[in-house]
């Protein structure tokens, strides 16, 4: 006969005590919080060490420690949560020291010696109730139709037989049984994603720069008045002119794409429309945005100040203006590598792929007069990089489960850092 799996809460305090797993330890006196290390398998400086004990739950709670260490780590979040730890702080994106710290249970709720008081058929309890959709929570990223089904002849078994506590116990060892091999249909599914990235970042490099579209939209006092897409360029300038253009031109003289901002003349307000004509007027040659190797450079022409930010939203209060010389506002490289701690940390903040532009007033405002309150703004989208995050939140790049194509997505953000290094 198998050994029967260890209870968490005996087994996790024994672990703890022994000191055999790095950076697993006692935080306070009272041994009631506890540190666990929690480092991403794609970080460049991760051994197995580092699974150590998630693996050896694996092992305790399923008698084999087969799978990788997601999938170890998966199953051993959902025991605390199904057991009623606490995380107290989640700094597993620390550069110097990744980790978690969790609050002990109260031990003295869960019945002690004395038997539990037994489950009617009015239904789990609140307390119990919330601790099964916590650990729904933590597993659905992983769960199908036959986990859910598991999970719910589990709750009546549990409503039928046992007590809350020997319930909970009995859902703790059917958790890791419940999350089913990764489906071929799945995997292929993750295939083609990868496939897609690495042909958006292949078409991003050109001889000698970063190559993009640029889908420019202008905003009269927060209204939408055009939208132009620039196709197959490295640069194209924003300019008026009193003739009416319709679609991007291509300047002969200076080799740019021209993009034409709309006549102010069909704008219900007088005043508002008289100002925005001032600005227009005075923008000469006008706003230039491009790439340069791998820079993201801009450059005002005119008389006509100009100002920008990554954020929409910008609330700092410092205005950024628009240099009369080709200035850097984005290094491509800072995208890649940001998308790639995205995709590797969930949590973390997908790097901007647009900039924002304000003529003729400041921004950021220095009174946080917000964007939509100003003459004139448009958003420059760099549409390569649109379609990267759009792969990586959308199309599933960040919650690929397979650790080969994982492991292949960081080798080709690495490779393409190198690239834009070289330029």
């Amino acid at each position: 006969m198998s050994q029967p799996k260890p209870l968490l809460i005996p087994w996790l305090r024994k672990q703890i005590n022994s000191g055999r797993y790095p950076g697993v330890c006692w935080t306070n006196q009272e041994k009631t919080e506890f540190c666990i290390p929690w480092k991403h398998a794609l970080r460049h400086d991760s051994s197995s060490d580092d699974s150590l004990i998630f693996k050896a739950w694996a092992e305790a709670s399923s008698g084999r420690g087969k799978g990788n260490s997601s999938t170890w780590k998966r199953n051993f979040r959902a025991a605390l949560n199904a057991k009623g730890f606490t995380m107290l702080t989640d700094n597993k994106n620390d550069a110097a020291n990744p980790h978690k710290l969790f609050k002990w249970p109260d031990e003295s709720s869960m019945g002690g010696s004395q038997d539990p008081e037994p489950f009617t058929n009015q239904g789990p309890s609140p307390e119990l109730d919330g601790t099964f959709e916590d650990l729904h929570r933590s597993t659905e990223s992983t769960s199908n139709s036959g986990q859910e089904q598991y999970a719910q002849e589990g709750l009546n078994r549990g409503n039928m037989f046992f007590g809350q506590q020997q319930y909970m116990d009995e859902l703790e060892r059917s958790v890791g049984e419940a999350i089913s091999p990764e489906p071929q249909v799945h995997l292929m599914a993750e295939q083609q994603v990868m496939e897609q990235i690495r042909n958006t970042l292949s078409s991003t490099r050109a001889d000698n720069h970063f190559s993009t579209d640029f889908r420019v939209c202008v905003y009269y006092r927060g209204v939408k008045v055009s939208e132009q897409l620039v196709t197959n360029t490295t640069a194209f300038r924003l300019v008026y002119r009193p003739e009416q253009m319709q679609s991007p031109v291509l300047d002969q003289d200076s080799g740019k794409y021209l993009v034409f901002l709309p006549s102010p003349e069909s704008l219900q307000d007088q005043t508002q429309a008289k100002l925005t004509q001032q600005i227009l007027n005075g923008l000469g040659e006008g706003i230039e945005v491009g790439v340069s190797g791998a820079i993201i450079y801009g450059q005002r022409m005119g008389a006509s100040k100009a100002y920008w930010s990554f954020d929409k939203f910008d609330m700092s209060r410092r205005p950024q203006e628009v240099s009369k010389h080709q200035m850097p506002l984005y290094q491509t490289k800072i995208f890649i590598e940001g998308l790639s701690m995205f995709i590797a940390n969930h949590g973390e903040k997908c790097p901007p792929i647009s900039l924002f532009f304000c003529l003729g007033e400041k921004w950021p405002d220095p009174k946080n007069k917000p964007m939509e309150k100003k003459l004139i703004t448009f958003e420059v989208v760099f549409v390569a990089l649109e379609l990267l995050k759009s792969m990586a939140v959308d199309g599933g790049a960040s919650s690929l489960q397979s650790v080969e194509l994982q492991l292949s997505l960081q080798e080709s953000l690495d490779e393409m850092m190198e690239w834009m290094d070289s330029l």
